[in-house]
């Protein structure tokens, strides 16, 4: 029989209330605005871009980006920071926007968190919760350092300066189509996981590879969280479905960055590509695309 894991069913833990909202530029932001960024690997100075994984953003790309963001006006929230919104105790900022890492590299906290912290930004961190894949090496890959994993305090430091950590699973698998108890323990476990090492609520989760189904989603709920966040499915405005957050992919673009970033943040990019899905979803349905478990923007 499943139970909701829940900080209440952890012997000897106390899991403290939601730390008080940040202090934030109040404005007069309406939530269904609240842009959502994805970003992946931050790669380190001088290595560049990899061909076989376009969502890996060098350095200083990544720091032109936030540049911009600054330099337009925008404040980054947190998902905690909207669920504040919601209860009435914090007002949205004008220019609302929500930075978000999928995969926990360790260079979300050497490369990407002092940048941000630079220009007075912070973000959620969505981590996988088992330690010893954390503790090792994740792949090997085709730059010049191996991709590690964020350690346990490494976390607790960006935790401890604002930013939100999330869950991304457990062993960062797909899991729609996996048996529901295997399915079930890799979203509640680790949940209970983060909640004991962070001794603070986690209620955000990002699905491993942005694959999810209404099944997936009820289980999300189940297990005590509030926000789910896909990639490339889900509504094209934010809130529309709190279970299946649509991500502004930001991908590496050594040519033109500051073209290409703005289409992203100013043009209707985020209408475009619920549209191409839209467009894929039918065609599924109709059999003439294959459906396809993962994919790419």
């Amino acid at each position: 029989m499943q139970t909701s894991s829940t900080a209440s069913e952890i012997p000897n833990a106390e899991v403290n209330a939601v730390p008080a909202p940040a202090r934030i530029r109040t404005g007069i932001g309406e939530p269904t605005r609240i842009k959502v960024l994805l970003y992946h690997r931050i790669l380190p100075e001088g290595e560049g871009r990899t061909p076989s994984h376009p969502m890996w953003v060098p350095a200083q790309e990544f720091r032109r980006h936030i540049a911009l963001l600054d330099q337009w006006g925008y404040t980054s929230i947190t998902f905690d920071d909207y669920r504040f919104f919601l209860q009435g105790e914090l007002n949205l900022p004008k220019r609302p926007i929500i930075i978000t890492f999928d995969d926990g590299y360790t260079e979300t906290h050497s490369i990407a968190f002092p940048i941000l912290q630079e220009f007075g930004m912070k973000a959620v961190v969505f981590v996988g919760a088992d330690t010893n894949i954390r503790s090792a090496a994740s792949e090997k890959i085709q730059t010049a350092t191996k991709a590690t994993l964020l350690t346990d305090a490494q976390i607790l430091e960006m935790h401890s300066a604002g930013f939100e950590i999330g869950s991304h699973a457990i062993r960062h698998k797909v899991l729609v189509g996996m048996p529901r108890e295997e399915a079930w323990e890799e979203i509640s476990r680790s949940r209970m996981l983060l909640e004991f090492l962070l001794n603070a609520p986690v209620k955000s989760f990002s699905y491993p590879f942005g694959s999810v189904d209404g099944n997936v989603k009820a289980m999300v709920k189940e297990a005590g969280y509030t926000i789910g966040c896909s990639r490339w499915t889900g509504p094209p405005v934010f809130g529309d479905d709190p279970f299946e957050i649509r991500r502004i992919a930001m991908l590496s673009k050594s040519k033109r960055v500051f073209l290409n970033f703005a289409m992203r943040i100013y043009a209707p990019y985020h209408m475009y590509r619920w549209f191409i899905w839209r467009v894929r979803v039918t065609l599924e349905a109709i059999g003439i695309r294959r459906t396809r478990t993962r994919e790419r923007e």
